[in-house]
């Protein structure tokens, strides 16, 4: 335990020291040694005099030091001085530490080596201190009178008061008569500063940089105190997030002023520059240089101003803006000093664009869609203004296709964070589980316009029109010609046959849905932090079978935080939902499949109210794969439908909720991110079919 408290104490030494890095070495100091000499410690230490202090070779001395088996306990503690560093070497000796020293033919440090018992101290005086008493220097030289006579001492005594920083000179003189000695100490105190004056500040007001200076006015000016009041000057600057700030000078003049010059670091100009990363085996083009990404995408996004003092905390808020985008890899910045302006820098924004066009092809199978066939041209990029575009086609053994051509600008050029987009589309989806929606034919087009309200929040509003044509599965149902009636078989009923309405039902829908967002994850497409709030509203009419006006509304959680370990991440989402039972059969919330409860089919509960509740852990292995473990619950109820095949309707709200559990694999490859997805139910089974295996495009939230 002791080991590890002595290991987490150098940890913490090294930390709090990191900006004495590179700094000269100007003095040594071993205190608290009695057996083993200085010297023979100096020798075993790797950092010398002169030399530039290193944590690195810190840690590797106190290594050494233990590694003698002399001491208990070593401390090597950094402190500033005279513009570089004192190192002190505190050491605990062992109780056996003369026997070890024996063994190595090492004579013991003992007072007899260098201590004159024929000439005591009478007296210790100090001369030429003005400002600072005699019993403080008294107490600094450690000396008393009484005492034997030891260079050493003497020697460490000056030393002692020249490193307190007080004094330009000290210098020992002794008078011996009848083996008694007095020592006077004649010393130079450095100048009483008259004045501070701080120059360059408009940022931090000057009383509030004199109050944290150790320098205060009317006093011995300390040498050690201005490095201490630097680092001081510049944590005053860091708190506030300016972190680009320098110490011009600090000085003393010949009128005992103190002069502090700032330089703040005002941003004069912003560039933005591609980053260039070396690509093995490539040859540069004249191109490799030149962002696909428009300026005004990227200007629009930044909150470092011109003219002020940089600010890390815009620059932070800067890099979140551009790498929620997801078109970005990475983000940093240089800057740049301007000649002839020595309180202004230029600020280089380099940035990293990652691939956003993707042309996907390929083929999958999963449980529910069978072998599928994909293909398809997207760009979260396009030409390079941030929009979306895409064009897709999808077909599959089990009876679905689907194609559509999407549009998205999240910021119109030139407003204020407008946003609009719109979509077509032609699905044909085949279930086998429903006799009356064997298959539904949607023809469709959707448009939507939104503002930003803030950064965080969005008010939108869409709308929609759609054909759709539902089919129902061959020798299900018999027509009657007689009165043009469809019947399904009914043992319940006398007849043996039951009347169905509204079969191969066609009609129009048009709706319009107003939505508000709140968004803060850190990227829209793979996210590891934030939150996600959406909530909808939806109103229209649908034609055919029964036409009529109908509603829901909707809202959507998500939330993302770090997770066990590096690169690890839990992602929570919720779902629910409440429809009008005037919605269109076919319509209706449907639950189950890759994007809700994995281990059942898509639309294995259906209804007019739903719940779906998800939790992910997910691992991302490199920088191609990932696995996540999931969980899923939830269900829909009050169906209330005519679909004679689907057996499962409750209308109890909150009974009967459908659990799952599974694994996942996540893929980044040359056609965009893959998701593979295994999943159980778990609980209380309603499907005796087992797992499910689903694939699909990027991470299911």
């Amino acid at each position: 335990m002791k080991k590890a408290l002595i290991a987490l104490l150098i940890v913490i030494n090294l930390n709090a020291f990191s900006s004495m890095v590179n700094l000269p070495i100007k003095s040594i100091e071993v205190i608290n040694n009695q057996k083993v000499s200085a010297d023979l410690i100096k020798e075993k230490l790797n950092l010398k005099e002169g030399d530039t202090f290193s944590t690195d070779k810190v840690l590797r001395d106190f290594n050494e030091l233990k590694a003698t088996g002399y001491f208990k306990d070593v401390v090597l503690q950094p402190e500033s001085y005279d513009g570089g560093v004192k190192l002190i070497v505190d050491v605990l000796e062992n109780e056996n530490v003369d026997a070890l020293l024996r063994e190595k033919g090492i004579a013991a440090n003992t007072e007899r080596e260098d201590t004159d018992k024929s000439i005591t101290l009478s007296s210790v005086k100090f001369v030429g201190n003005t400002k600072i008493s005699s019993s403080e220097l008294a107490s600094v030289t450690q000396l008393k009178p009484g005492e034997h006579f030891s260079r050493s001492r003497v020697e460490e005594a000056q030393r002692k008061l020249l490193a307190s920083g007080y004094f330009a000179t000290v210098k020992p003189d002794v008078k011996v008569n009848n083996g008694n000695m007095d020592l006077v100490f004649d010393v130079t105190e450095n100048p009483i500063v008259k004045n501070i004056v701080v120059t360059g500040n408009r940022s931090i007001p000057t009383s509030a940089i004199l109050s944290a200076l150790s320098t205060k006015a009317g006093e011995v000016q300390n040498y050690n105190n201005l490095k201490a009041d630097r680092d001081k000057i510049l944590e005053l600057y860091q708190a506030q997030g300016y972190t680009l700030v320098n110490i011009g000078d600090i000085s003393t003049d010949e009128n005992g002023n103190l002069n502090i010059a700032i330089t703040e670091g005002i941003v004069r100009k912003i560039e933005v520059k591609k980053m260039i990363t070396k690509q093995k085996g490539n040859r540069r083009t004249p191109t490799d240089d030149v962002l696909k990404t428009k300026d005004y995408v990227i200007d629009r996004e930044i909150e470092i101003q011109p003219g002020k003092i940089f600010d890390v905390k815009e620059y932070d808020r800067t890099v979140d803006n551009l790498m929620r985008l997801g078109i970005f890899k990475n983000v940093k910045y240089e800057a740049r000093s301007i000649p002839g302006d020595p309180e202004g820098l230029d600020l280089i924004l380099l940035i990293d664009e990652d691939r956003t066009a993707e042309l996907q092809g390929g083929v999958a199978y999963g449980s529910e869609t069978g072998l599928m066939g994909t293909l398809s041209l997207k760009d979260s990029n396009w030409k390079g203004k941030n929009q979306e575009f895409g064009i897709s086609f999808e077909k599959s053994n089990k009876d679905y296709t689907g194609f559509s051509i999407d549009f998205f600008d999240p910021w119109i050029r030139n407003t204020d964070r407008v946003s609009w987009g719109w979509g077509a589309y032609k699905t044909s989806y085949g279930d086998s589980t429903s006799d009356l929606f064997y298959n539904i034919d949607t023809l469709g087009f959707k448009a939507n316009i939104g503002k930003g309200l803030s950064r965080n929040v969005r008010l939108s509003i869409g709308t929609k029109a759609e054909y759709i044509r539902e089919k129902h599965a061959a020798g299900k149902f018999q027509k009657n010609p007689a009165n043009d009636k469809w019947y399904y078989k009914d043992p319940t009923q006398p007849s043996g046959w039951h009347e169905i309405e509204g079969v191969d039902d066609k009609y129009y829908v048009w709706s319009i849905y107003p939505y508000i967002s709140y968004d803060t994850r850190n990227n829209y497409l793979n996210p590891t932090s934030g939150e996600y709030v959406k909530f909808q509203i939806e109103g229209g009419y649908a034609g055919g079978y029964r036409s009529g006006t109908f509603g829901n509304a909707t809202l959507e959680l998500r939330k993302y935080h770090k997770g066990l370990f590096k690169k690890n991440t839990f992602a929570y989402k919720a779902v629910a939902g409440i429809m009008s039972d005037s919605t269109k059969e076919s319509q209706k919330f449907w639950v189950g499949g890759g994007n809700s409860l994995r281990g059942y089919d898509g639309g294995f509960f259906r209804g007019t109210q739903k719940v779906v509740a998800t939790i992910e852990n997910r691992t991302q292995i490199n920088d191609i794969l990932g696995i996540v473990f999931f969980a899923d619950a939830g269900r829909a109820w009050k169906q209330n439908g005519r679909d004679p095949s689907y057996t499962r309707d409750n209308t109890k709200f909150g009974q009967n909720i459908g659990t799952t559990a599974g694994v996942g694999v996540r893929l980044n490859t040359p056609i965009g991110p893959l998701r593979f997805d295994f999943g159980w139910p778990v609980g209380k089974k309603m499907d005796d079919e087992g797992m499910k295996f689903y694939f699909n495009m990027g991470q299911a939230f």
